[in-house]
């Protein structure tokens, strides 16, 4: 009997340009090749309205819902967490309650702690009971919490991030109450949610990679003695991460020469701010040619001490065959193995002083960078991923008691579904 699924996110998971978003999509996409029937709801992505369909896996149902998020400055009225109060949209609700009521589901996806608020809509209106499944892509409690630890800015800001971080342990607890199912990236993350649940159901799914992969890579003196960071630093924590790593590196990287690239984009006005204080490195914002920037790498950075979970883009360093210096607290999720191929500091200042010890090392870089290609081959694959939470979606199925349906309701106008073509 084929599985159904409706999949809730904030948006439909473009540009696959962040780790949450490619973890996402290729979930969902994974799901549906193993045969279940997927229908993933979402707004339109409001900070980068890029990408196309035709990048998604088409055996997935994309809906568009239609509207904006709700503005910012309206949901810090709410008692959801901030994402979470600003994709509640009305439009958002009318879809889910139609989806809802015109479909049996066997299980709803609550994808990351900002759709927490879906939780009411689905056990009020769905005519049978389905299973509920959270999908956490970090244990965000931990996180809010050290991001308004860490915050020096402002005074007001400060205290609206401490009360987020309240909201968003009371979502993340009310989720661990209510969900059926927990899917996360980590160990670390499922034993947080357990201790709120013990009875929880977790599996565990780190992501798999479905990027290119470089078969070979010559690293020696003719590549430049450059450090390269990729990511999108549109999120505050990574903000935070990136601010701290250049204040070490303008200490120990140009006292001793090297470069560093900063590939991805940072929003205004903080670029403006960073290019101000740190004019010796090189901001690249997005690149059409990401291969291009790692080929010229000696070395790619894992800094992150500020925030959990799986650092997607560790995969494309190693598939890239680019050597891998990292802070120990970034690298959850990844296997001992692996790790044992990479350079690995307690800290960040730790980290750029080995790695400026080590830049030089051409033949040693060498080494690890095809080392750690050859543990990661295998490990990480989004099939293996899909099969395994389609086989525990019919665990979980088959022990449940089976339910009468409740009453039609009337459904609301439909959610306008993007067109194939769109971008």
């Amino acid at each position: 009997m084929t599985i159904s699924v409706l999949w809730l996110g904030r948006t439909i998971p473009l540009p696959l340009n962040a780790g949450d978003r490619i973890y996402s999509a290729q979930l969902a996409g994974a799901v549906a090749r193993q045969g279940a029937r997927v229908v993933f709801l979402g707004l339109q992505n409001p900070d980068e309205q890029t990408g196309s369909l035709v990048e998604l896996e088409p055996q997935v149902c994309w809906k568009l819902v239609p509207g904006t998020p709700n503005p910012r400055p309206l949901s810090l009225l709410s008692s959801l967490p901030m994402v979470g109060a600003r994709f509640a949209t009305r439009n958002y609700k009318k879809a889910v309650a139609r989806e809802l009521a015109t479909n049996d589901y066997d299980a709803v996806v609550l994808d990351q702690y900002g759709m927490s608020w879906a939780t009411a809509y689905v056990q009020k209106l769905a005519r049978r009971r389905p299973i509920l499944v959270h999908v956490s892509h970090d244990y965000e409690t931990r996180v809010t919490a050290q991001i308004a630890r860490n915050y020096s800015g402002d005074f007001l800001r400060k205290i609206l991030l401490k009360e987020n971080a309240r909201k968003t342990r009371l979502a993340e607890e009310r989720l661990a109450r209510t969900s059926n199912l927990l899917v996360t990236l980590t160990e670390e993350d499922r034993a947080a949610f357990n201790n709120i649940n013990p009875s929880l159901d977790c599996i565990v799914l780190p992501p798999g990679y479905a990027g290119k992969k470089q078969s070979s890579r010559t690293l020696d003196n003719t590549v430049p003695r450059r450090a390269i960071i990729v990511g999108s630093f549109s999120w505050i924590a990574k903000q935070l991460n990136l601010e701290r790593l250049l204040e070490a590196a303008d200490r120990i990287l140009l006292q001793n020469q090297i470069e560093l690239h900063v590939v991805g984009v940072v929003p205004e006005p903080l670029l403006s701010r960073l290019r101000l204080r740190f004019p010796w490195v090189a901001f690249r914002g997005f690149v059409d040619d990401l291969g291009e920037e790692f080929r010229k790498a000696r070395i790619a950075l894992v800094p992150e001490e500020i925030g959990g979970g799986f650092k997607l883009k560790i995969l494309d360093y190693i598939f890239s065959r680019v050597p891998v210096a990292a802070v120990e607290t970034a690298l959850s999720g990844i296997p001992a193995k692996l790790t044992s191929q990479f350079i690995v500091e307690h800290g960040i200042n730790q980290l750029l002083t080995t790695v400026a010890s080590m830049i030089d090392d051409v033949d040693a870089l060498s080494a690890m960078q095809d080392h750690a290609f050859e543990v990661a081959e295998g490990l990480f694959n989004w099939d293996v991923n899909g099969s395994r939470l389609v086989e525990e979606l019919a665990r979980v199925r088959a022990q449940r008691p089976v339910e009468q349906p409740l009453p039609v309701v009337a459904a609301p106008k439909p959610a306008i579904a993007m067109p194939p073509s769109a971008d």
